[in-house]
């Protein structure tokens, strides 16, 4: 049998998709595939004389009907929200026109008529942006909750981790101990079988010893014998008598046999300390677990040479640029990737921040106002104004809103029964939504707060220099309550080293970053609450 194959690339396997597919027909006539228009409020694609006649319909003459290759239709189409279209559940043939939010449910003209007149009614779309922005909070919360389990996926992969290298550890310390053990029994017995050995060859030297000697007195014994016998052979009596003084004045030779040796050595197994064998293997005990940070290396993979004496600020735009600023000789500088730093504009710029279509909010210094950054036409114009007070640090939200610190003018460090420091919350539409100022007991959140972020879960962090010498850390909810605070580490910032923050940002699982310039430091704070 022959089998024959072919390879396709990606291109020409879409080609011979695309060119498979069938035109979609109208969804009204179901015949005609030239498809031109679509309903916006019924969501149905149509021919041109469909058109026509669904214009000609009495519940569809109000329709907005959008040319289907119309991007700006497309657009419009997306954020299209039908809401006067929607069919009554008991009265088929009419449409809802109210909501009764007595009964909390759509009503049409005949519902209300029956049994919704003194109701509490109001319009479909007054309620339906209530719902929506309601739905909007859920699902905000549920982003953020959503976030807060990433990060503890996070935490659980970093314990497993750090536990397996644990477990590992301990197995090699009981696998080292053991061979160090076993080692060391081996060399000790080894030691005690040539111990042994000697004792052997000195008992076994003893009885050789006796042996010979015990040789050496039976063969004495046995001459005399022999010679008593020859001289009773020869049945001399003066043999006899001569004989006699010679044997009898002696005593018969006492065998002096040397003795056996009493001790020796011999093994005894240390049977009760096996018992006790974790006093010299050692023992599992409870330790507490290890929380160490992973170790951070840092390389440099790229550097720049600017002609500034100082970077205030610096904002990453993407992995291609950034914004560079020095408020004190009024610059603002882009870098890009490919190692040139071209001016933006001679521009006082304190602090400034990103905003969800990458336009850039800039704090000014020593001004009442906010400016914005238009990055594709490179156009800076007013956003909002805060007049008479001082805008300082600015930071967008992930949820689009604008949190900008504000002081009065004057000496920063003064303060005075009419001082304003405050941290201001506004949405992209330059309405004010919330502000901080003092907390639930009347004293001052801050002092001159500098900078500002926020972290997963909706918190606010801002430097505040309470003095010249004495900036802090501070955490706040966003009911406006203190959560923690942070002045430094005890490592690195005693004696001469003081904590001097200058700028501040969050990771994506929760982590805070503070740069120390008094230090050369990073400070990494966990985000959990600590004071």
């Amino acid at each position: 049998m022959y089998f024959a194959g072919a390879i396709l690339n990606q291109d020409s396997i879409s080609q011979s998709i695309k060119q498979a597919q069938v035109p979609k027909p109208c969804e009204l006539c179901e015949t005609d595939t030239n498809i031109k228009w679509k309903c916006v409020q019924c969501n149905t694609l149509m021919c041109e004389k469909c058109k026509k006649i669904h214009l000609k319909v009495q519940t569809s003459i109000k329709h907005d009907i959008v040319d289907v290759k119309s991007s700006e239709a497309k657009t419009e189409m997306e954020h299209t929200i039908v809401t006067d279209n929607i069919p009554c559940q008991i009265h088929k043939r009419k449409l809802n026109c109210m909501f009764c939010r007595t009964c909390n449910q759509l009503v049409c003209t005949e519902c209300i008529t029956a049994s919704h007149k003194k109701h509490d009614l109001d319009s479909i779309d007054t309620v339906y942006n209530e719902k929506k922005e309601t739905l909007k909070e859920l699902e905000s919360k549920f982003s953020d909750t959503f976030t807060l389990c990433k990060i503890e996926d996070s935490k659980v992969n970093d314990f497993k981790t750090k536990y397996e290298q644990f477990f590992a550890e301990s197995v090699q310390k009981i696998n080292q101990q053991e061979k160090l053990i076993i080692d060391e029994v081996r060399k000790y017995a080894k030691a005690l079988r040539e111990q042994l050995e000697t004792e052997k060859q000195r008992i076994e030297k003893s009885i050789t010893e006796k042996g010979k000697n015990i040789a050496e007195v039976k063969e004495n014994l046995l001459n005399k014998q022999s010679n008593i016998q020859e001289i009773f052979d020869s049945n001399q009596a003066a043999q006899v008598f001569s004989a006699y003084p010679e044997f009898s004045e002696k005593e018969i030779p006492n065998a002096s046999f040397k003795e056996f040796p009493e001790e020796t050595k011999d093994f005894i197994p240390a049977k009760e300390n096996l018992k006790n064998i974790s006093n010299l293997f050692g023992s599992l005990q409870k330790i507490k677990l290890p929380k160490g940070l992973p170790q951070v290396n840092f390389n440099v993979i790229k550097s720049y040479t600017t002609d500034q004496n100082m970077v205030h600020r610096v904002l990453i735009m993407n992995d291609k640029k950034a914004l560079i600023s020095n408020h004190l000789t009024s610059t603002l500088r882009k870098i890009n990737i490919d190692d040139t730093i071209k001016p933006v504009k001679d521009i006082s710029v304190y602090d400034m921040s990103l905003t969800a279509n990458n336009d850039v909010l800039l704090s000014l210094y020593d001004s009442t106002d906010v400016n914005l950054l238009t990055t594709k036409s490179g156009e800076i114009k007013p956003f909002l104004s805060v007049s008479p007070l001082l805008t300082r640090g600015i930071h967008v939200t992930k949820h689009n809103e604008i949190i900008l610190s504000v002081r009065e003018t004057g000496d920063p460090y003064n303060l005075t029964d009419n001082s304003c420091r405050k941290v201001i919350i506004f949405g992209m539409d330059g309405k004010q939504k919330q502000s901080y100022e003092y907390d639930k007991h009347k004293q001052r959140l801050f002092t001159v707060p500098i900078r500002i972020t926020s972290n997963v879960n909706n918190a606010i962090l801002i430097i505040d220099k309470t003095s010249r010498k004495e900036p802090r850390v501070v955490v706040l909810d966003r009911e406006g309550q203190v959560k923690w605070t942070y002045q430094g580490h005890p490592q690195v910032n005693s004696g001469d080293k003081l904590f001097i923050p200058t700028d501040i940002v969050t990771t994506s699982v929760g982590h805070v970053i503070v740069s120390d310039v008094h230090n050369h430091a990073l400070h990494v704070l966990s985000g959990r609450e600590m004071y």
